[in-house]
């Protein structure tokens, strides 16, 4: 599992979190579908890891969208992220209001 180690992001706002909350998965769950461990399911909701292309794609499968609305989200080098950060903020408080 080749990955590329991102900029540290806030955890509050990983798309792959507040995916995985809005469809209601455990993190040992979607390990177990994904093939991974627990361990790797955290490092990449934590901003310590991110997916491989492979496991981008079926990680997009297991969360019901796709590559593409992740891809949007992955930290570039950009330093104006305010419009992202934005809609992972909503997220965030539909994901808070469903517990």
């Amino acid at each position: 599992m080749k990955s590329t180690r991102p900029e540290q992001q806030d955890s509050q706002l990983n798309i792959f979190r507040l995916l995985r909350i809005a469809r209601d998965k455990k993190v040992k769950d979607l390990a177990q579908e994904l093939s991974v461990t627990p361990a790797y399911i955290n490092a990449i909701e934590n901003g310590e890891r991110f997916p491989s292309d492979r496991l981008l794609r079926d990680y997009a499968q297991a969360l019901g969208v796709s590559v593409e609305t992740i891809s949007n989200f992955k930290p570039k080098d950009i330093p104006n992220r305010k419009f992202e950060n934005v809609l992972l903020s909503l997220l965030q408080m539909i994901c808070d209001a469903d517990k």
